[in-house]
């Protein structure tokens, strides 16, 4: 194929994947669909401006003729994008297996001392804390050291005889990890840490577990650290590319 058939072909694929994403039962010009699909989908929604120049790219190769000869041709680096964000869409990345892995844990019972040990031995800033089975919360290097302030302000502290089940407590309420599903998007990640500090959070890590429940094993974390190679993976796969 050529590419003004490659070209076609890619967009009819979005346009019908947007069709299905939204459950539309009657025909809706592109740029509506791409604003609707934007709110529900990550990965239309991280495309949005690619696909409305791309719109306009179809509708030059498919309204605007001269003498019936096509005006505008895709050049193989439009052709090759828009490829790629339908590949995407369709079968979009996921969490696992990107970040599959063997997860430091602790136990709510493990002594303070304990954790700092694993903590600097695996030169880890947090790690989950589990309580029977279930994740309980996550204990960070960040709240160990207000545990101690706590603990300076009022004379003393015990790292052998406190457990880091006592240390959640002045975690103070405020929810620092999230747990997610293995079939979480890659590209919900970026806007899951975002949303976070919108709030005037921080997320310190979204714990895998393979229905995003409490009580499932753990099969992979991700960590602010991790970021840089969430993006590079993302913008590996579609490189924006203008048209020319």
């Amino acid at each position: 194929m050529n590419n003004v058939e490659r070209f076609l072909n890619a967009y009819a694929l979005i346009e019908r994947e947007m069709q299905r994403i939204l459950d539309l039962k009657e025909h809706r010009r592109f740029y509506i669909m791409v604003d609707m699909a934007a709110k529900v989908n990550p990965v239309i929604r991280r495309h949005k401006f690619d696909l409305r120049e791309y719109a306009d790219l179809r509708n030059a190769i498919v309204h605007d003729r001269a003498d019936g000869q096509i005006i505008a041709t895709p050049n193989d680096e439009a052709v090759k994008s828009i490829e790629a964000i339908a590949s995407t869409l369709l079968k979009p990345p996921m969490v696992i297996p990107l970040f599959q892995k063997e997860v430091l844990t602790l136990n709510a019972g493990d002594s303070v001392s304990q954790a700092i040990r694993c903590l600097s031995t695996n030169n880890y800033s947090q790690a989950p804390i589990l309580d029977r089975g279930d994740i309980r919360g996550l204990i960070t290097s960040n709240l160990i050291v207000r545990w101690m302030g706590a603990g300076l302000a009022e004379g003393s502290f015990d790292l052998n005889n406190t457990t880091v089940g006592e240390v959640l407590t002045y975690a103070r309420g405020r929810d620092d990890y999230s747990i997610i599903s293995s079939s979480t998007c890659l590209f919900d990640i970026p806007e899951l840490f975002l949303r976070f500090q919108e709030k005037g959070s921080k997320l310190e890590a979204a714990i895998i577990t393979r229905q995003g429940e409490n009580h499932e094993p753990i099969v992979g974390i991700i960590t602010h650290r991790d970021l840089p190679l969430v993006q590079r993976e993302l913008f590996g796969r579609v490189s924006r590319k203008y048209l020319v």
